[in-house]
């Protein structure tokens, strides 16, 4: 019986070498396998130092030279991003310093879920108009797909010479950031507020633009919804230029949606009784507005008479 131990000890130890030397046996190479594998299911991820790890598992710190140069960093996990910021990528992406290239000049408006500043660039000396929402505000009222459409809407169509553009937008841990050309010009409300019914050849202009830029939204496949006075500026030469996508929305031209939205005034019958509608209430809203610039008188409701 005593014999017997030597020679199980021996063969164990024969054993560990065989298998260290035809299977790697060691703790890097069980953490790089497990690392690749999920314990509950058989569903197989990329390791974290992949380069084409999707978005939503990469984390913000970036990783050192020495840890990566660690034979061992296999082991290490990337944690996610928080969920208040992973809700609004990729559309905004993460940076906590780009607002520092930014000197808020003074406040131009304010909404329901942030204010709109005028900004110079710090390195440009250009002015910009910088809308920051609050993270908070935009989920609690569940605005977050309005607010991604709005970004990528303006920056997609913000070629057209009547549309405003978007060509910086991003997002630090509590709030969000779009950045747009600024218009000195005002609005088409304030200038009616202070001259008044404005002349026939000016207000045909100024529907003759609109309606370019709402045909170019609807042939993108866009439908605008908050057509009206306050949301169309004019620039140093005259032009509107068309802002405010917040309530527009992506849809297919002849489709139809039926969101309760947009201003009472400017509103068409199909969108205020729940009917489904599609582009056409942009051209409605369209209509009104030309009254307006021509009368300085409002649509009249059918709540006023009750």
């Amino acid at each position: 019986m005593g014999s017997e131990k030597p020679k199980n000890s021996t063969l164990r130890l024969l054993t560990f070498s065989f298998l260290r030397k035809n299977h790697e046996f060691s703790v890097a190479s069980l953490a790089s396998k497990f690392s690749a594998r999920s314990f509950g299911s058989s569903r197989t991820f990329r390791s974290t130092s992949s380069t084409s790890r999707p978005w939503s598992r990469v984390s913000r710190r970036i990783w050192k030279d020495s840890t990566l140069e660690n034979s061992y960093q296999c082991i290490k996990t990337a944690w996610p991003v928080p969920i208040i910021e992973a809700l609004f990528l990729p559309e905004f992406k993460i940076d906590l310093t780009k607002k520092h290239n930014f000197e808020v000049i003074n406040v131009i408006s304010r909404g329901a879920f942030g204010k709109v500043y005028r900004v110079m660039n710090n390195d440009s000396q250009e002015y910009f108009a910088l809308k920051v929402l609050s993270k908070s505000k935009v989920l609690r009222d569940n605005y977050v797909s309005q607010v991604k459409d709005e970004v990528k809407i303006q920056s997609m169509c913000g070629h057209h010479p009547f549309i405003i553009s978007s060509p910086q937008y991003w997002q630090d841990r509590r709030k969000l950031f779009i950045v747009s050309p600024y218009v000195e010009g005002g609005d088409l409300f304030d200038l009616s507020e202070k001259y008044g019914a404005l002349p026939e050849e000016l207000v045909k202009i100024y529907v003759a633009e609109l309606g370019s830029a709402l045909d170019f939204l609807h042939n993108a496949g866009v439908i605008y919804r908050d057509l009206k006075a306050e949301n169309i500026l004019l620039d140093s030469d005259g032009h509107v230029v068309l802002i405010d996508f917040g309530l527009s929305k992506w849809l297919k031209y002849g489709n139809r949606t039926n969101t309760l939205c947009g201003t009472l005034q400017y509103m068409a019958p199909e969108i205020f009784f729940l009917n489904g509608y599609g582009h056409a209430v942009d051209w409605w809203a369209l209509g009104t507005l030309t009254v307006y610039l021509l009368t300085t008188k409002q649509r009249r409701l059918p709540v006023h008479d009750s």
